[in-house]
């Protein structure tokens, strides 16, 4: 046989090989046309892809590719090394595997030691005014701070970090009153709520219980941010263990599975409510059966009532006055709700048609509330009004443009900013059209200080932006973790507090002259 013929017959058929890897990618742009990517599941559509195209390379590569045997055991030795060096690390928000050194951080599973001191006078912690951060979303839940305790030009340079400790899992934040920050994590086989000294880091008190979930997509831990009212702190955790502490010794006061008690179960992607405390109640959702809100009374725990004919969706719920009527409001599993805070009994009741889960909390605007849901839904600018006797929600526009998956918005005059599942939008109030569509930050979290953004990305890095319609500008960026981030950020006087599953950090930004 002629050496040339010898050669051709073991030549790699690469002509093959690039046929073979075309059909799926032909496959993946058809899907794409059908509007999959704009519906919060492209990291799914991305893997599939790249899942497809590793399996015909492999087909073409040990079958069909006519590849020599030294070939064949190189392809086989580099994904090996692949999994050798690294490992799973769950999703992203659009659920995408993430894969990590093996050897990189994990999440904590003792319990931290105590070496922070809790002040002993008998007193109330202090929670109102710019120092502090009492519950999830600031005080008035509107995602947003004053910032004045900050220097003019704050935002021109990082701040200077105070401290670096490592966390348990969960995607609780920190909530703050006096001198000190209160979170929710999960070590090991215990989900624990923590008293950290806010200027140190050191714990000081650690109340532990022996619960732990665990959810392949969600990830593993609670994820509602602990409440401070007065001299009580109220925690949430994942499988729906409520319960009242002591602010200064964490002593438990009472404590209940609100879940067990009201026969629900734990949702899919677990409690993720952060408590609602208002006039003498403390507030929060059940599971996906009706009557899916109930309130408890502060001091004993007891059922003041339940309500609501929906089952509870992930948002957390949100208190003040509409159309001249104290109410809640409730972003549910179908519908968004106003409630009366005294027995729960249902005002008004807007549709909201997402069936795989609202996640962000609604925004009230005088009287007027913006919700917001991801998964391609999109948004919905609802005004209540007085009707009849009663109330009646009426629609002022729906829009696509903004469809926040679990990143809370930030309202500033007649302009709303959000995460529209990874990219950040700027959306006219009056009649919802995008003023700007800017960069991406993946499934990450924001919050207002004056009249500045910060944005925690999912990747971990913090970016400050101008809050403008005009455009997108951002005037300073640093890193600040370096593992997946869905936390809250949190702004307590001149202190940032940023954590995920890893580690927290607290920055210290430069205050007035």
């Amino acid at each position: 046989m002629d050496n040339s013929e010898t050669d051709s017959a073991a030549s790699p058929r690469w002509k093959l090989l690039i046929a073979m890897l075309a059909v799926p990618v032909i496959l993946w742009l058809i899907s794409a046309k059908t509007g999959i990517l704009d519906s919060g599941f492209n990291g799914v559509l991305a893997f599939l892809l790249l899942f497809l195209l590793l399996v015909v390379f492999l087909v073409w590569l040990l079958l069909l590719g006519r590849v020599p045997a030294t070939g064949k055991a190189g392809g086989v030795v580099i994904i090996a090394l692949f999994a050798v060096m690294f490992r799973y690390d769950g999703l992203t928000g659009d659920f995408f595997p993430r894969f990590v050194w093996r050897w990189a951080q994990k999440p904590a599973i003792e319990l931290p030691e105590l070496a922070g001191k809790m002040a002993s006078q008998d007193q109330p912690l202090a929670t109102a005014g710019p120092d502090y951060f009492p519950r999830f979303l600031g005080a008035g839940m509107g995602n947003w701070v004053s910032g004045e305790r900050l220097a003019a030009d704050w935002f021109k340079s990082p701040p200077k970090e105070l401290w670096r400790k490592e966390m348990g899992e969960g995607w609780s934040s920190f909530s703050v009153g006096g001198d000190y920050a209160f979170t929710m994590e999960q070590r090991g086989e215990k989900e624990v709520l923590v008293c950290y000294e806010l200027r140190t880091g050191n714990a000081v008190w650690v109340h532990s219980e022996e619960v732990r979930f665990e959810e392949g997509m969600g990830g593993d831990g609670p994820r509602t941010t602990p409440t401070i009212a007065g001299d009580r702190v109220f925690s949430f955790g994942a499988t729906g263990i409520l319960n009242c502490h002591d602010a200064r010794s964490g002593e438990k006061l009472w404590g209940k599975n609100v879940l067990v008690e009201a026969g629900h179960e734990v949702p899919r992607w677990a409690k993720s409510c952060s408590p609602l405390v208002v006039e003498g109640k403390v507030i929060v959702t059940l599971g996906e059966k009706a009557k899916g809100v109930a309130a408890y009374d502060v001091t004993s725990g007891e059922l003041v009532w339940r309500g609501a004919e929906d089952g509870s969706s992930y948002a957390s719920l949100i208190h003040g006055t509409l159309a001249g009527q104290d109410q809640i409001v409730a972003m549910l599993k179908r519908s968004v709700k106003g409630l009366s805070v005294a027995d729960g009994s249902e005002l008004w009741s807007f549709p909201i048609g997402n069936p795989q889960g609202n996640c962000a909390t609604p925004h009230l605007i005088g009287d007027r509330v913006l919700t917001s849901s991801g998964y391609g839904y999109g948004s919905h600018l609802l005004e209540i009004k007085q009707s009849g006797g009663g109330f009646a929600a009426e629609e002022l526009w729906k829009s696509r443009d903004l469809k926040a998956k679990f990143a809370d918005f930030v309202v500033r005059g007649e302009f709303v900013y959000g995460l529209s599942e990874k990219d950040l939008v700027c959306l006219n109030l009056e009649d919802g059209f995008p003023e700007w569509e800017g960069g991406e930050y993946g499934y990450g979290q924001m919050l207002g200080v004056g009249d500045h953004l910060i944005v925690q990305s999912e990747r971990g890095k913090v970016y400050v932006l101008e809050a403008s319609p005009d455009g997108e500008e951002v005037v300073s960026e640093f890193r600040a973790l370096s593992s997946k981030t869905w936390n809250h950020p949190v702004l307590a006087g001149r202190i940032l507090l940023v954590r995920n599953d890893r580690e927290a950090v607290a920055f210290e930004y430069p205050g007035k002259q």
